[in-house]
């Protein structure tokens, strides 16, 4: 109840600051239309209010959604099925010299059936989690509030976003783990203008720490506690037979980048380029750092936009690489009075890489003119190759896909309220994969083996969206979807449903 209070209380507070005229339907409709991801350049840069698609937007709403996969058509470690109620609310609000937003979010879910990990945020941190061979349903409450400013002078915009996120996850059956998680971001932005010209810079700081305790609640029962290292390989100096356990996950990311803008009458392009640097360490309750994973990342992006048939085309391409290095030291055991034990330095090397590179490329055609009835259509391409490499022992993974999709939507306003709704089919085919892996324990057959194959398993997918928008009153308008989705392989598959209920002020 604290959260829900908590993140109520800001909910309230930044939508009514942004309704003082009401958000239109337009404004509405541009806001979450599909050509906004099109165009991201002020989710990167506060002080890009250039591409914001309307002045002025403020909506506060409740979601709900739901998910089920059949048996192998998950990872182990994200388990099988969700359920989420979430609470949330976004403005923006420009005015000739200044502009404000703000979000705020309170989230409670709930994950079934999750193995091999007593950790939230486990891509993150992978491959060091804490793992146990019971597993269960993993719950979590967690809210975030940010906001900031930007301020513009003659040439010059200049911008700043904070945001603090802050959670409790945890099961309700033996081991009993809770994690705590703290996030701080802080994200400054300027964009310089000259003409037709916009340049940016902007950076991002985000200090990350979580803790964890866990705990075997019924009385003389032990449960064993695998520290895992990749691979099916797990640390068998520490990993124990305990009643309790405890962990520390701290570290600090930084990035930075800049994007160049060409704003015209009948055309805008653009590019930006990211750099990517975070350390965390993992540190036991016996003040060992055993592990420290390192994540380098480069993203590059191209957006294009210009008037076509009519209507608008909207192109965007984008290349990732994200690197994650595994660093892990060894120690060896000095026994003082028989009884305590000093853990001393011996070596310390990297023994686990993994690259992912990601390349995408979409275009859509649609008409921005949100006053008359309109079709749109997009097809996008997905490819993605990842590596992962354990070097003690020399134990590799390797898979390459390639996805496609094609999506038709329609916008249909009417006198007083507007309908939306679009229609995606795509397949995901694997071009590539190979395990080596030499492993031969209860890891290697519960998540590596299982995870190896619903990784490379062929699939088609369906999606679906619907939404309703209807004015309440002159300030008020009242905003709801739904939608689903579907992914099927030859005799398996998942689904997901969501449904949300919103007020736009």
């Amino acid at each position: 109840m604290n959260y829900i209070l908590l993140t109520i209380m800001p909910f309230a507070s930044i939508a009514l600051y942004a309704g003082n005229r009401g958000t239109t339907q337009t404004e509405a409709g541009a806001w979450e239309s599909p050509w906004k991801t099109c165009s991201n350049y002020f989710e990167y840069n506060p002080s890009a209010t250039f591409s914001v698609p309307a002045p002025g937007y403020a909506i506060i709403g409740t979601s709900y959604s739901t998910s089920k996969a059949d048996k192998g058509f998950y990872q182990a470690q994200e388990g099988n099925g969700s359920s989420a109620f979430q609470i949330h609310t976004e403005s923006f609000h420009q005015e000739s010299k200044q502009s404000f937003f703000g979000e705020a979010n309170f989230i409670r879910d709930q994950k079934n059936n999750v193995q091999w990990r007593d950790v939230e945020d486990a891509s993150l941190l992978s491959p060091y989690l804490i793992a146990d061979s019971i597993g269960g349903d993993y719950r979590r409450e967690a809210y975030t509030m940010g906001g900031g400013t930007s301020f513009r002078c003659n040439q010059w915009e200049y911008g700043i976003r904070g945001e603090y996120e802050g959670g409790v996850s945890y099961r309700k059956v033996d081991p009993r783990p809770l994690n705590t998680v703290s996030i701080i971001r802080i994200n400054p932005g300027i964009t310089f203008s000259t003409g037709n010209w916009k340049y940016g810079w902007f950076g991002r700081y985000e200090r990350y720490r979580q803790n964890i305790d866990i705990n075997v609640e019924k009385s003389d029962r032990k449960v064993y506690f695998y520290l895992l290292q990749g691979f099916g390989t797990y640390n068998k100096q520490f990993s124990e037979l305990s009643e309790t356990y405890n962990r520390i996950y701290k570290g600090n990311e930084y990035a930075t980048g800049f994007h160049i803008n060409y704003l015209g009458e009948k055309q805008a392009t653009g590019g930006l380029i990211s750099l990517r640097r975070g350390v965390y360490e993992a540190s036991e309750s016996d003040k060992r750092t055993p592990y420290s994973i390192t994540h380098n990342g480069i993203k590059a992006e191209f957006t294009h936009e210009r008037s076509l048939l009519d209507q608008t085309l909207f192109l965007n391409g984008q290349y990732g690489f994200h690197q994650v290095i595994g660093n892990e030291t060894q120690y060896y055991p000095t026994i003082i009075n028989t009884s305590f034990v000093i853990w001393n330095f011996a070596t310390q090397s990297d023994r686990y890489q993994s690259r992912n590179q990601n390349a995408r490329i979409s275009a859509l055609l649609a008409d921005k003119d949100l006053s008359k009835f309109s079709i749109w259509e997009q097809i996008e391409g997905n490819w993605q190759d990842n590596k992962q490499y354990y070097y003690t022992p020399d134990y590799h993974q390797y898979i390459q896909d390639l996805c496609g999709s094609a999506s038709i939507g329609f916008h249909k306003p009417l006198a007083k309220s507007s309908l939306e709704g679009s229609i995606k089919a795509g397949y995901k085919k694997v071009l590539s994969s190979s395990l080596l892996q030499n492993e031969n324990n209860v890891i290697t057959t519960r998540v590596i083996l299982p995870d190896y194959a619903f990784l490379t398993t062929d699939y088609a997918f369906y999606q679906f969206h619907l939404r309703v928008r209807f004015r309440l009153s002159p300030s008020i308008l009242a905003n709801f979807s739904m939608g689903g989705g579907l992914q099927k392989a030859k005799n398996q598959q998942s689904y997901f449903t969501t449904a949300c209920m919103a007020l736009n002020f």
